[in-house]
C-alpha cells in the first residue's frame, strides 16, 4: 500500500488527458458530428476504462490509473454535451433554473451511481473474505489491514493476501456493472438524442429570426 500523500499525487496523472476530453467534444461537435454520437462516443470511451479497470490486478497501478484516466475523459464527454444541450435548449429566463436542475440530477445520478457499484463491490468483498476473518476486516479493505497488523507472522500477512484479493475482485465486480450501465446508456442517448441537435438548432434559428422581423 502507499501513503495518503503518495496515492494523492499518483491520482493526478489522469487528470492530464481529462482535462482534454470536453474540449475534443465540443470541437466535435462544431465540425458538424451529431451531438447524440459525442455523447455516445463519451459512453463508449466510459465503458472501455471500466473494462479496464475489470481486468486490473492487486499489483496493477499502471493499467488501474490509465482506466481512470480513459474512464473519466468518456464521462466528461457526456456531462459537457449534455451540459451544452440543457442550457442551449433552455430559455434564457429560465436558464438558471435549468442549470439548478441540472446540477441536481447529476450530484444525484452520481450518487446513486457511487451507491450501487459500491454495494456490488462491498457485497463482493465481503463474500470473498475467509469466513475465520476477525469481524473488522468483513467491513472494508482498511478494517483488514488495520486487523492484519495485529496479527503474528504469517496469520497477518494471510489476511493482508486474502483482503486485498477480495477488494480487487469487488472492483473488478462492479467495473463490469459500471461498463454495462455505459454501454445501456450510450444505447439510449443514440435512440433519444439523434434528433435532438436538429430541433435544438431550428428553435434557435426561429428565436434568432425574430428581432429581425420585428425591426423590419
Amino acid at each position: 500500500g502507499k501513503s495518503a500523500m503518495e496515492a494523492a499525487l499518483w491520482a493526478l496523472l489522469p487528470s492530464l488527458p481529462i482535462g482534454m476530453a470536453a474540449p475534443v467534444a465540443t470541437q466535435l461537435v462544431q465540425k458538424g458530428v451529431n451531438r447524440a454520437y459525442v455523447v455516445t462516443a463519451g459512453f463508449a470511451i466510459g465503458a472501455v476504462g471500466y473494462g479496464m479497470l475489470a481486468l486490473a490486478g492487486t499489483d496493477s497501478l499502471w493499467l488501474v490509473l490509465a482506466a481512470c484516466a480513459v474512464l473519466s475523459s468518456g464521462i466528461v464527454m457526456v456531462i459537457s454535451q449534455m451540459t451544452d444541450l440543457a442550457l442551449g435548449a433552455a430559455p434564457a429566463e429560465q436558464a438558471g433554473a435549468a442549470s439548478s436542475l441540472l446540477e441536481t440530477g447529476s450530484e444525484f445520478g452520481g450518487a446513486l451511481g457511487m451507491a450501487t457499484l459500491g454495494s456490488i463491490g462491498t457485497a463482493i468483498y465481503r463474500h470473498d473474505i475467509p469466513a475465520g476473518a476477525p469481524a473488522p476486516a468483513h467491513e472494508t479493505l482498511g478494517g483488514a489491514l488495520a486487523v492484519a497488523g495485529q496479527l503474528p507472522g504469517r496469520t497477518g500477512e494471510a489476511l493482508v493476501t486474502a483482503a486485498r484479493e477480495a477488494f480487487t475482485h469487488g472492483m473488478q465486480g462492479a467495473a463490469l456493472a459500471g461498463a454495462a450501465l455505459l454501454v445501456l446508456a450510450g444505447i439510449a442517448a443514440t435512440a433519444t438524442l439523434r434528433r435532438v441537435s436538429v430541433r435544438a438548432e431550428a428553435v434557435q434559428e426561429t428565436e434568432q429570426a425574430r428581432p429581425e422581423k420585428v425591426l423590419a
